[in-house]
């Protein structure tokens, strides 16, 4: 039975390569990243929201793999459905496919994928990592709680860890064939392709489809059911469904809810604890985001009252049609907080800005982000204010369509966010 599963997972072994279908031809951006890993000893830990690459990115990296190496040293497993654990993985692949000891086999890779699934994962990897230097391990799965206390203690020092982020805007356009550099910015063309990303934002496979019902319904019955009634019960072994879809239909209903859990637990009549906890774990499976207060006058975030975001547009797109189709200023902060990597937000008293977004390598100078789907005078005025209240020395408010220049803040259309941000580090990538 298990030699079965392997040869299945692995049809390389037999034909020398990866099916197109596994690795299509488009890569998204990461994709060197995880390349550059692949000679490092440390176990690369590949995480993110479901239906975004990261089975894709590990066939694409096995095709790269197999242009030097023999295919049967290259090993892929999914853990996804019910299954043994690693060690018996590691041990069918080592007595059946190599046939020799692994201190004996050379370079080995292997790829799991979906490893929260498998029992104890991290010790059982840490037991094959420090007695095999040859073996060279990427794994992957769709919860931020593969990072959990555990892992961190266990794995210190023998791991790479990189989230692979929602589909890009840029990304998106390449998969449409849209030539970026001649792409005119300005021009409504780049408005209707914005709009549909907004709709399909975050997923590959999707970029093509015009039916927008079975948009929504991919989206809703991959990603959002899947990691709500499958991923938080299986893997966290809580299941109450009911105030998991309760907690995740305010946030994808009001982007940038406040996080008063007195107020939510009020209103859903449960205990401040047992919602805390769930808000912890619906954040933990990468459906959401969350923002701190910043404080300026100690360049540090207040631990009370988060923001809380979708991890990406078409989520409410799936879970609340009017919603996305109404909120078009909501849409365009939750894309902006997503694009930014954003982690802080500012509030005193009735003072507020949407992102505060860090410097340069590290530095605390600061530029804080304002969004509205359309800017007039007051807004530039009231939001210049603030950026100087900050003691910010410019800002940039991000608009549906608007391009212009007022004093210390720029105002710039949200389609040409990312290209400006190619300029600037994101605040949320992670390699440790």
């Amino acid at each position: 039975m298990m030699i079965e599963r392997l040869e299945r997972f692995n049809e390389w072994w037999f034909t020398g390569k990866v099916r197109d279908e596994l690795a299509p031809p488009f890569k998204r951006h990461v994709f060197q990243r995880i390349l550059s890993a692949i000679k490092d000893r440390q176990i690369m830990i590949i995480t993110g929201l479901r239906r975004t690459g990261k089975t894709t990115l590990m066939y694409q990296t096995i095709e790269r793999l197999l242009e030097s190496e023999s295919p049967k040293k290259v090993l892929y497993y999914s853990f996804e459905d019910p299954s043994p654990g690693p060690e018996e993985v590691l041990g069918a692949y080592e007595r059946e496919i190599l046939k020799k000891p692994f201190e004996d086999a050379g370079r080995v890779y292997v790829f799991f994928d979906e490893i929260q699934y498998a029992s104890r994962w991290a010790a059982k990897l840490k037991q094959f990592y420090d007695l095999y230097p040859n073996i060279k391990f990427f794994v992957s799965g769709s919860s931020s709680l593969l990072l959990s206390e555990e892992t961190l203690e266990r794995l210190a020092g023998r791991f790479f860890f990189l989230e692979i982020k929602p589909l890009t805007f840029l990304e998106f356009l390449e998969m449409k064939g849209a030539i970026i550099e001649k792409l005119d910015l300005g021009h409504l063309r780049a408005e209707i392709l914005f709009a549909e990303y907004m709709m399909k934002s975050g997923f590959p496979e999707i970029t093509s489809w015009e039916d927008e019902r079975k948009v929504s319904g991919y989206i809703r019955n991959a990603v959002i059911d899947r990691a709500i009634m499958r991923d938080i019960p299986m893997v966290f072994g809580r299941g109450d469904l009911a105030l998991s879809e309760s907690l995740l239909g305010l946030i994808l209903s009001s982007p940038g809810l406040i996080l008063n859990v007195n107020i939510i637990s009020e209103s859903l009549g449960r205990s401040r604890i047992t919602v805390s906890n769930y808000l912890k774990l619906i954040e933990a499976s990468l459906l959401v985001r969350t923002l701190s207060n910043f404080r300026p006058s100690s360049l540090s975030s207040s631990r009370k009252l988060k923001k809380a975001y979708p991890a990406t547009t078409s989520l409410v797109f799936a879970f609340n049609r009017e919603t996305f189709k109404s909120n078009t200023g909501g849409m365009i902060e939750t894309y902006a907080v997503n694009a930014l990597g954003a982690k802080h937000y500012f509030r005193e008293g009735n003072r507020e800005i949407d992102i505060i977004f860090g410097g340069k390598n590290g530095k605390r100078q600061i530029i804080p982000i304002e969004v509205k789907a359309t800017v007039g005078e007051r807004d530039l005025k009231k939001f210049s204010s603030l950026v100087d209240y900050i003691g910010a020395k410019s800002g940039m408010m991000i608009s549906q369509n608007q391009s212009l220049k007022y004093g210390m803040v720029e105002v710039i259309p949200a389609y040409q966010l990312e290209t400006i941000l190619q300029r600037w580090p994101t605040e949320g990538e992670g390699t440790r």
